[in-house]
């Protein structure tokens, strides 16, 4: 071989170790919370001088992430203990519900149903954000190809890396991993709640058969019945979250030509009206929507003040109202992280939300669901006004949580009802599980053990199926589009 050809595979060689090496350091979770948090310093002057765009976008991203991590905790005790789903001190067996965890706005470190009703209020927000910043504008074009590109994408968003995931538990069931997690069920280890299990067909054929049968019912958009398909029960979600994303789309259609309190005016009865049905999952939607539009209110107020004054004269709000508006804000804050706080179960006998349980409009197949609700409503409100609040949504931990969020809680589930249900009992067995100690940190060992496996795994299943899937939509969206 000639010195030219030798040197050219020496520079060959080299750029492909360079490639790889770059490749394997994107998979890395650290590389992500480096970009987070450089963009966080870069933008940080921007977002905190006012109500900005990104800043608001990137609070609910970490506020996301926040509560998936908190629906990880939820899904883990569940198995293990009902005392996640019960209030402080609530007279049935009274010995057991004096614990930590269940005093008001502590419990909401282990409270899942609370945070996937807060999901929804997020979603109504972010959903709504960007279309009505432009049709505030007046920017009809912008307003009209933004909501065009949200419903053509939104049901591939949802549906299609719910569907990957559970797909791959089908065929994991057929191989036999989740058989180990349907014997802990039926042993004496499961003193918790039960939960739908991946069942295992004898053959393959008759596996994807039962797969596609539940998929075609889970994905049907005709039904508002809550549907806990035994493949991945946590992904009841999914639909609801297309749904309501539909009916969000059409009132921020029907409302884009009206006037700002006509506007007001058909959110706001939208969602009392969704609440009067019961359908509080729609409401919540609706009442992120109003939310997002009040926000933008503030925003565009504050940007016309500021470009009539001269550029050298700063606008700040006087003192004393500075402390009114921060002292309000806490107060919508801490009003709604209590409603949230409202218990899952027995809340007729839990101190302290006894009164909200006997006014609870009549209807509700579960009472949480409404106060959750409305609860979810006033932080999505606050989330923006309380800075420090944001400044800690949007550093480096809760914004990669936000990023993977979506990804968590696909992985969370499989790997919880495989990995999970084997590796709790044989903690036990391994240090003892007859005293309250020894059961606490044997739950705590497993807990941080599996959270570890479900962040690795949610990590390369976002990169590796969600954001291909996004910008494959977005490719596609772009090729068909006028």
């Amino acid at each position: 071989m000639s010195q030219s050809g030798s040197s050219s595979f020496e520079d060959e060689k080299v750029v492909t170790r360079a490639a790889v090496e770059s490749g394997a350091q994107r998979l890395k979770p650290t590389h992500y919370l480096a970009r987070s948090s450089q963009t966080f310093s870069h933008d940080h002057t921007r977002e905190f001088k006012g109500v900005g765009p990104s800043g608001s976008i990137r609070s609910y991203d970490g506020l996301r992430g926040v509560a998936c991590l908190i629906v990880y905790n939820f899904h883990y005790l569940y198995p293990y203990t009902r005392t996640n789903v019960r209030g402080f001190g609530v007279d049935f067996d009274p010995a057991s519900n004096r614990n930590p965890h269940q005093l008001h706005f502590l419990c909401l470190l282990v409270r899942g149903r609370a945070m996937v009703t807060l999901f929804f209020g997020i979603s109504g927000y972010v959903l709504s954000y960007h279309y009505l910043s432009a049709v505030r504008d007046q920017e009809w074009q912008t307003s009209q190809r933004r909501l065009a590109s949200l419903a053509l994408r939104r049901w591939a968003r949802l549906y299609v890396p719910a569907t990957i995931s559970m797909l791959f538990m089908a065929v994991m069931a057929n191989l036999g991993a989740f058989d180990a997690g349907r014997e802990f069920q039926g042993s004496d280890w499961l003193t918790g709640a039960w939960e739908e299990h991946p069942p295992r067909v004898s053959n393959f054929g008759g596996q994807l058969k039962d797969y596609f049968v539940m998929w075609w019912n889970w994905s049907s958009p005709w039904t508002w019945m809550l549907y806990f398909n035994k493949y991945d029960p946590h992904t009841w979600t999914i639909p609801v979250e297309f749904r309501c994303s539909l009916v969000v789309f059409l009132m921020l259609l029907a409302g884009s030509r009206l006037k700002q309190p006509w506007r007001y005016g058909l959110t706001i009865s939208i969602c009392i009206y969704c609440f009067a049905c019961n359908r509080w999952d729609v409401a919540i939607f609706a009442g992120g929507s109003f939310v997002a539009d009040l926000h933008l209110h503030t925003l565009k107020k504050h940007q016309r003040n500021e470009d009539i004054l001269p550029q050298h004269v700063t606008l700040r709000k006087p003192g004393l109202l500075r402390s009114v508006s921060h002292i309000a804000a806490t107060a919508v804050f801490t009003a709604g992280l209590y409603l949230l706080s409202f218990p899952d179960e027995m809340a007729d006998q839990t101190p302290g939300f006894r009164t909200f349980d006997s006014v609870t409009p009549t209807g509700y197949t579960w009472n949480y669901t409404f106060w959750h609700a409305l609860g979810g409503i006033f932080v999505v409100w606050a989330i923006e006004v309380l800075r420090p609040l944001q400044r800690f949504l949007t550093s480096r931990v809760p914004q990669y949580l936000g990023k993977i969020s979506f990804a968590l809680y696909l992985v969370h589930g499989p790997l919880l009802h495989s990995a999970g249900f084997v590796l709790q009992p044989k903690i036990w067995q391994a240090i003892g599980h007859g005293s309250t100690t020894k059961w606490c940190g044997g739950l705590f060992l497993g807990w941080i053990t599996m959270l570890m496996l479900c962040l690795a795994s949610a990590h390369l299943f976002w990169k590796l199926v969600d954001v291909p899937i996004v910008k494959l939509v977005k490719h596609l969206e772009k090729r068909i589009s006028i």
